[in-house]
């Protein structure tokens, strides 16, 4: 009986302490986080007995450093033979697959404006 007046009385009196959460306005939130969504285009084959079959995918990404470190996910990317990032101003680079993370199908991979160092993987 203790027990349950003392959550009644918690559930009752430590709201009115807590800061009360604000709603965030959708514009400001996309102004905020606009620059840092990229376009990840990747180009790709297949083949079977029909003979080799050219695709595309295209997905979304996420800027998660200074560096040129995007996230996105892992179907759009991984195997391909081709990807590219393109930015908000329209910037298109390469890309190459950094680090992916199947069982999460998340996969990071960098872009460089330049040709990318031979043999960097970064975590």
């Amino acid at each position: 009986m203790k027990k349950l007046l003392a959550v009644i009385l918690a559930a009752t009196v430590l709201p009115a302490f807590a800061p009360a959460a604000r709603a965030q306005n959708l514009d400001d939130v996309f102004r905020k986080v606009n620059s840092s969504v990229v376009v990840v285009r990747a180009k790709g084959r297949d083949v079977s007995a029909g003979g080799l079959t050219r695709f595309n995918e295209t997905g979304s990404g996420v800027l998660i450093s200074d560096s040129g470190m995007v996230m996105t996910a892992a179907h759009v990317v991984n195997a391909m033979d081709e990807i590219t990032v393109e930015g908000v101003a329209g910037e298109v680079v390469r890309a190459k697959i950094i680090s992916v993370i199947p069982a999460r199908c998340g996969s990071a991979n960098r872009s460089w404006s330049s040709a990318p160092p031979t043999g960097s993987l970064i975590r």
